[in-house]
């Protein structure tokens, strides 16, 4: 069965308040408020983004820990979340905190981040971004060490523990790793880094920009991988994250993704038609429900969906009446 989640819009609500009082409030209305829409539509998860510096919004699981709060069986998920850029024993332990506030509801997408303000973001917070994946698997090592029974020690090439515990663990089975990337080549299939990722640490695969056709080769050898790895592949999850923009004719709702982008990513330059089009839906409903029934057919189990509208309420509705 097909799954639905909602990227919350924790970055809009920075770019639109004037003021902190403003801000406050948009927080409780457009990212809390929307999250309990969410739930009672229908959607399974609420997602947030991460950055720190790169394009600023609210802080991913703080934000998450919030919802919870609000919420009553949604997945609280990351997409994506680059823990690379904090020290990874806060990681296990913000993580773990909320997933116990939330009664085992949190998901992690995991990622690395790309692009000239992510580099410049690297640099600012003293990481090294040519070792941003390294990091981020040393990390992931530790997160798993320290989410575990026992105290954790390393001595690795970034970090070093002895006999380390932060005194929780998650609720019940730890919070699913989902691997994000947007590249799979169908010859030469995955970076050899995210192949290993998937490997030893993934629980699914999160891309983004693909073609139904090619996401299809790649859980296909998603899936193969953690097989190899001796790994439950039968669990492994298919997730995808999109744009969509639902509206009365492509055109004004491509209009509406640009100006939306724009925003979001200023360095990106001006963006084609194709370009937008192939990070999702653009378009009338019908549109929209072929678009996810091509996807469906290739292998996505959970869409993780991002609204590049300005009435993000509005879109909500709308996604929702054509899923059911």
């Amino acid at each position: 069965m097909v799954s639905h989640g909602f990227v919350l819009p924790t970055r809009g609500v920075v770019l639109s308040a004037d003021d902190s009082l403003e801000q406050a409030a948009r927080v409780q209305s457009e990212v809390i408020g929307l999250a309990r829409r969410a739930e009672a539509l229908g959607f399974d998860g609420v997602w947030a983004g991460d950055s720190v510096l790169a394009k600023p919004r609210l802080e991913p699981l703080s934000t998450l820990a919030a919802v919870a709060g609000a919420t009553e069986s949604v997945t609280l998920g990351t997409a994506v979340y680059l823990p690379q850029l904090r020290n990874p024993v806060h990681v296990a332990h913000q993580t773990a905190t909320v997933d116990q506030v939330s009664g085992g509801r949190l998901a992690l997408g995991v990622g690395v981040g790309v692009g000239e303000g992510v580099e410049n973001e690297h640099d600012q917070l003293d990481v090294p971004y040519e070792q941003r994946g390294a990091l981020l698997d040393e990390g992931l090592e530790i997160l798993a060490g320290l989410w575990d029974d026992e105290p954790v020690s390393v001595d690795g090439e970034f970090f070093e523990l002895t006999d380390a515990d932060i005194g929780i663990r998650p609720c019940g089975s730890p919070p699913p790793v989902f691997v994000a990337s947007a590249t799979f080549d169908p010859r030469d299939g995955f970076p050899p880094r995210i192949r290993d990722r998937i490997a030893d640490r993934g629980d699914g695969w999160l891309p983004i920009g693909m073609s139904s056709e090619m996401y299809e080769g790649g859980i296909e050898r998603a899936r193969e991988i953690v097989d190899d790895a001796g790994r439950d592949a039968a669990g492994f999850d298919a997730a995808y994250y999109q744009d969509v923009v639902i509206a009365e004719t492509e055109a004004e709702a491509i209009d509406q993704a640009r100006d939306f982008l724009d925003r979001y990513y200023p360095s990106w330059g001006e963006l084609s038609d194709d370009d937008i089009k192939r990070r999702g839906a653009f378009g009338p409903p019908s549109v929209v429900a072929d678009h996810l029934e091509r996807y469906a057919d290739a292998g996505v189990e959970r869409f993780v969906t991002r609204f590049t509208a300005p009435d993000q309420r509005e879109q909500l509705q709308r996604f929702a009446d054509i899923v059911g």
